[in-house]
C-alpha cells in the first residue's frame, strides 16, 4: 500500500516532461542568441532592423517545430495524470463519465499548446528587445560602454534562462489545468494545495500547503495574487483532487 506522502504527489507535475521541453526551448534560446550576438559591435547594434528582420523570421520558421515540442510535453503531461487518475480505482465505476473527462483534457491541451507556441516564437523577439534596451539605455543614461557590451554578449545565457521559466511554467499550467479538467469532468469540486515545502517555494504557497480549494472559487493568496495550485509562473504547486467517493 503506498504511503500517504506518496499519495499526495500522484498528481505532482511530470519532471521527465518539464526536463525534455526545456532542453528543447533551450535550442530556441541559443540560436536567438547568436542571431543578436552576431549584430553586436562593442556596445552597439550594428543594424537594429537587419537584426530584428532575422530573429522574425527565425520565429515564424520555429513555429511548426514549437506545435511538435509542445504536443510532446503534452502528452507526457496528460498520459501521467491520467496514470495518476487511475489509481484511484473507486473511480473506475466512472467509466461512463470517461469519455467526456477526456474531451475536456483535448480541448484544454488544444488552447495550451496554442498559448505555448506563441511563447516559444517570443523567445526570439524578447532577445531582440532586451538588446535594443540595452544599447538604448547606454546611449542616453550615458552608462559605461564596456558594461553595455558585456550585457549584449550575455543574451544567449539570459534567454537560455527565460526558456527554462517557460518550460517549468508551462509544464507545471498544463499538469494544473488538464488535472483540473479531467477532476471537473468526473464530478470533483476540490482539491488540497500541495506545494514542495523544500524551503524554495513562495511563502505564500507555503501557507496554502495542504488547504482545500474549491475549483470554482480560486484562492486569494497571502500576498495578493489570486489563482489555483500550478497556474503562477514558476511555480510547483500541484492539484490533489478530492473525490466524493473516498
Amino acid at each position: 500500500m503506498a504511503k500517504k506522502s506518496d499519495k499526495q504527489k500522484e498528481f505532482k507535475s511530470n519532471q521527465a516532461a518539464e526536463n525534455a521541453f526545456a532542453r528543447a526551448l533551450k535550442k530556441v534560446a541559443r540560436h536567438s542568441g547568436h542571431i543578436v550576438e552576431a549584430h553586436v559591435e562593442g556596445s552597439k547594434i550594428r543594424n537594429s532592423a537587419e537584426m530584428n528582420a532575422a530573429l522574425e523570421a527565425y520565429a515564424r520558421l520555429v513555429e511548426p517545430w514549437a506545435r511538435r515540442q509542445s504536443a510532446k510535453m503534452l502528452e507526457k503531461v496528460a498520459k501521467k495524470n491520467q496514470k495518476a487518475f487511475k489509481q484511484h480505482s473507486k473511480m473506475m465505476g466512472r467509466a461512463l463519465k470517461a469519455g467526456v473527462a477526456e474531451t475536456e483534457v483535448g480541448a484544454t491541451a488544444a488552447k495550451l499548446m496554442n498559448e505555448q507556441v506563441n511563447l516559444i516564437k517570443s523567445i526570439p523577439t524578447e532577445a531582440g528587445a532586451r538588446a535594443q534596451k540595452l544599447a538604448l539605455e547606454g546611449f542616453y543614461n550615458g552608462t559605461r560602454s564596456d558594461e553595455i557590451a558585456k550585457e549584449l554578449m550575455r543574451t544567449t545565457k539570459v534567454t537560455e534562462s527565460r526558456a527554462v521559466l517557460i518550460a517549468r511554467t508551462e509544464t507545471a499550467r498544463a499538469n494544473a489545468l488538464i488535472t483540473q479538467a479531467r477532476a471537473q469532468a468526473i464530478g470533483a469540486q476540490a482539491y488540497y494545495w500541495r506545494t514542495t515545502m523544500d524551503g524554495a517555494e513562495r511563502d505564500s504557497h507555503a501557507k496554502m500547503n495542504g488547504k482545500p480549494v474549491m475549483y470554482a472559487k480560486p484562492p486569494k493568496l497571502s500576498d495578493g495574487t489570486v489563482g489555483h495550485a500550478g497556474t503562477f509562473p514558476n511555480c510547483r504547486c500541484w492539484q490533489d483532487p478530492v473525490f466524493d467517493d473516498e
